[in-house]
Order: structure tokens, then C-alpha cells, then sequence
């Protein structure tokens, strides 16, 4: 549910702050290595959409795990919850939130779908970091979304966007990065999507800078495994309108 390649990799790929272990593009505007950047982002995150303590909130697409015990120590919630894809990383968040004494219950393997056995109306933010752009079937993600959140809930996410309606056509070159062909819209569009539903826009940010060429201007830093991958999301960038928007909905 995390953005490829780390949607299975392990812990060990990108240098980490204990213990919050993460996977994401790490925040990169006063940051020079992704053991800070990484936390950094979700810092960011949770200042975007004003998280208050004693809330209820639903990670989907948890990864390591590592978001869900800093918003754990910081914030205190009554509730986490949270659905990640079963492997490799779901079996560390497990350990790693019985090392931090971290209870999340539900914590649901499998895809984003498992979300039709949470009751309506639970949540006070349901979180998506770097996550729903992989989903087929989004608009019903978006709907599953509003009906676990309580009035004036928050739906905070993270989204791959294009800049012109033009790069639609080259679609197919998204698939290595798993963005199914019906994901890939203006952020206009996006909007759209979730109004027609019925939520309320609270924040648009567009991320690109501070995160995707953040992460992509560090290439030479990182594991040799992820070098040719940060070359070509640079390139998307610069070539094919690709940006990056945090955003942040009120039911």
C-alpha cells in the first residue's frame, strides 16, 4: 500500500529513527538525510490536518508500523486502527508494537477493502500515507472512507497528481510505479471526486518540492536499489507533469 519500492521492503533499506520505522518519501525542506526526513513527513502530516490528542484514528497502508507509535507517544488517541497488505512489513509492525507497547485494534492484513468491517461513523481521521494512489475501485475507497468517519472527521492523504490533462495519454508509464490508469488526474479532479461525495476540502498542498525532489535530489545517498528508481521519478517530474499533493477533508 506504500509507494513502490517500498511497499514490501524491509526495514533495512533506508537508515531509520527508532522506533519509528518507516516507509515513505521523507519531508526534505530543512532535512539532509532520510533518517530525519522520513519522521519528518510524518510530523508534517499530522500538523497539516491539526491531529488532536484523544482521537480515533484508521491508518490504511500502515507499513512498518512506525507512524502509528509516533502518533501513539505524541498524541495519546483513545483508538488506532489500522489495515496494511500481509508480508514482510506487516510481521515487523506487529513486533514493533509489541516492543512499544502500541495497541492498535483492529490491526487488519489485507487490502484497503477490509474497511467494510469497521462500523460507520468510528473515526476521527482516517489516514493514507502514500498509499491510495494504488487503489482500484478509489471512488469506492473515497465513499468507505466518509462512512467510518464521524461528522467532522478528518480524511488526511497523500496523492500522485499530474499537471495536465494531456499526460493521461502516457498512462502505461505510471505502471511500474502500481498507479492503475484511472488514478492518474488533476488534482481538480481529485477534488472533485470527494466533494461529489461529500466531503468538505480543508487543505490542497502540493508537496512536490519539499518531498519527491527532496527524496529525488538525495539519490546519490541512497541504497544502491533505490538509485535508478529516484532517477526516473525526477524525470517524471521534470518530462511528464508528475506532482504530489498532501490533502486534507472534512466529512
Amino acid at each position: 500500500m506504500t509507494p513502490f519500492p517500498f511497499s514490501k521492503s524491509p526495514a533495512s533499506v533506508l537508515p531509520q529513527s527508532p522506533p519509528y520505522y518507516i516507509s515513505n518519501f521523507g519531508y526534505w525542506d530543512g532535512e539532509s538525510s532520510y533518517q530525519t526526513a522520513g519522521l519528518r513527513f510524518v510530523i508534517e502530516f499530522a500538523k497539516g490536518c491539526q491531529l488532536n490528542s484523544q482521537a480515533k484514528i484508521l491508518e490504511v497502508g500502515s507499513g512498518l508500523g512506525g507512524s502509528l507509535v509516533y502518533w501513539k507517544e505524541k498524541f495519546q488517541p483513545k483508538l488506532l486502527s489500522a489495515i496494511n497488505l500481509a508480508g514482510e512489513q506487516s510481521e515487523f509492525a506487529e513486533q514493533l508494537f509489541a516492543s512499544t507497547k502500541t495497541e492498535v485494534k483492529p490491526f487488519l492484513k489485507g487490502s484497503w477493502e477490509v474497511m467494510d468491517q469497521f462500523p460507520s461513523n468510528t473515526y476521527d481521521y482516517v489516514f493514507s500515507l502514500d498509499a491510495s494512489y494504488h487503489f482500484i475501485n478509489l471512488s469506492t475507497f473515497y465513499r468507505e472512507c466518509f462512512r467510518v468517519l464521524k461528522p467532522g472527521g478528518s480524511f488526511a492523504f497523500t496523492h500522485f497528481q499530474i499537471s495536465d490533462k494531456k499526460f493521461k495519454n502516457y498512462w502505461w508509464l505510471y505502471l511500474p510505479f502500481l498507479i492503475p490508469k484511472g488514478n492518474l488526474k488533476l488534482s481538480s479532479e481529485t477534488i472533485s471526486d470527494l466533494e461529489s461525495i461529500g466531503f468538505k476540502q480543508v487543505q490542497n498542498l502540493d508537496w512536490t518540492k519539499p518531498v519527491i525532489l527532496g527524496f529525488t535530489n538525495d539519490f546519490k545517498n541512497l541504497p544502491s536499489s533505490l538509485k535508478a528508481f529516484a532517477k526516473l521519478l525526477h524525470w517524471f517530474v521534470n518530462h511528464l507533469g508528475l506532482t504530489y499533493h498532501y490533502y486534507v477533508f472534512e466529512k
